[in-house]
């Protein structure tokens, strides 16, 4: 197999000259993701020759027809895994050796064979286990899959085209009363989840928001914290300097009692690293241990499940502190545009779409009072 350098639009690109099955000659175009701007021609000239590496393992499998399609979605997924965040790798490849390859290793059926009942055969199965937001998931790993396939003249349509998916529910989030939170902020107190406790219920944080956040954006002059950094876990730990969207970056007023609380909470973190000197992993998150190393999301997740377990707390998701902050909001008399603002959703509708059940409930107070004005 040969192939060669192009140009394009100022970006780098790998042409390899592949023969299907038939033998017939084929060009593969691949973005090698660099600048071609001076001295980086060595860097693409590396590229160049991994990938063609990389192809010529896969070379056999990828451009023949009779391959089954359980193979052909494990190299699909190699050849797109450098156009993909560690975590989506990670999550895909999960997705394709626990269930994908496994059912249609099963069936034995071939790329060219297959077609839309196999695939429906697949997602009833699935059904029984998992839900139908999961099954979506899948469903963007097969459908690319098979876009890519029909990209290099495999097949001639697309048969996830004719699949019906299982309707997704809409969502509808669990939350802790006022009562109840207060009773968690208190069993929370001096554990080691408690910083993540707080910032989930009073300021509506996700789980990689809380995670990611660390000291430098915390102003304690100004009293404002600003998240804008996020840790991801699928597999591996991921740090980001953004989040989810532009929105969600965002800076929010630190209130008397949570400033108090963080300035003693970083006053203890920096005894622990004058204690354990060169032993100390100074992070710089607000989330650690006390040996300084972030704490993961999963841990985060798994401690504050049996937090509550023991304490006889409603069994909910740590993400749901967000609904429980948002439905804090609507009680204290907040519109929908406050809360949108304050837990960084891309616009009100969404909010809407959310919280339209905590929504409801605070309505309910509007219709219990007529009654106390009012007498039928």
């Amino acid at each position: 197999m040969t192939g060669s350098l192009r140009i394009d639009k100022g970006k780098y690109y790998a042409i390899l000259n592949l023969r299907d099955e038939f033998g017939k000659r084929k060009q593969k175009t691949i973005n090698l993701h660099l600048e071609a701007i001076p001295g980086n021609k060595r860097n693409a000239g590396k590229a160049l020759r991994e990938v063609l590496i990389e192809y010529e393992k896969n070379h056999i499998t990828v451009y023949r027809k009779d391959t089954l399609f359980c193979e052909y979605i494990k190299v699909w997924l190699e050849e797109v895994k450098p156009t993909l965040e560690v975590i989506t790798y990670e999550a895909y490849q999960s997705y394709i050796d626990i269930h994908i390859y496994p059912f249609f290793q099963k069936t034995g059926v071939s790329l060219r064979d297959l077609n839309y009942q196999h695939i429906q055969k697949y997602y009833a199965l699935k059904s029984k286990t998992l839900s139908a937001n999961s099954l979506k998931k899948h469903h963007v790993v097969i459908n690319r899959t098979l876009l890519n396939a029909m990209k290099h003249d495999l097949i001639s349509s697309n048969p996830a085209d004719k699949v019906t998916l299982p309707k997704v529910e809409k969502f509808t989030g669990s939350y802790l009363s006022v009562e109840q939170g207060n009773t968690l902020l208190d069993v929370a107190k001096d554990t080691t989840i408690e910083p993540a406790v707080i910032l989930g219920m009073m300021y509506g944080l996700r789980r990689s928001e809380i995670a990611g956040l660390k000291w430098g954006a915390i102003d304690f002059e100004n009293d404002t914290l600003t998240v804008q950094h996020t840790v991801v876990k699928y597999k591996t730990l991921v740090a980001k300097d953004r989040t989810k969207n532009k929105t969600s970056n965002r800076t929010l007023p630190l209130n008397k009692e949570v400033k108090a609380y963080l300035l003693k909470l970083r006053a203890r973190q920096e005894q622990d690293k004058l204690t354990l000197g060169k032993a100390y992993q100074d992070t710089e998150y607000v989330c650690r241990w006390a040996d300084g190393h972030v704490i993961r999301c999963d841990y985060l997740s798994k401690a504050f499940k049996k937090l509550l377990i023991k304490h006889g707390l409603p069994d909910i998701r740590l993400h749901d502190l967000r609904h429980s902050c948002a439905s804090y909001m609507l009680k204290m008399g907040c519109s929908m545009k406050e809360i949108a603002d304050w837990l960084g959703h891309a616009d009100i509708k969404t909010a809407m779409n959310v919280y339209a059940h905590l929504d409801f409930e605070a309505k309910k107070d509007v219709a219990d009072r007529f009654g106390s004005i009012l007498t039928l």
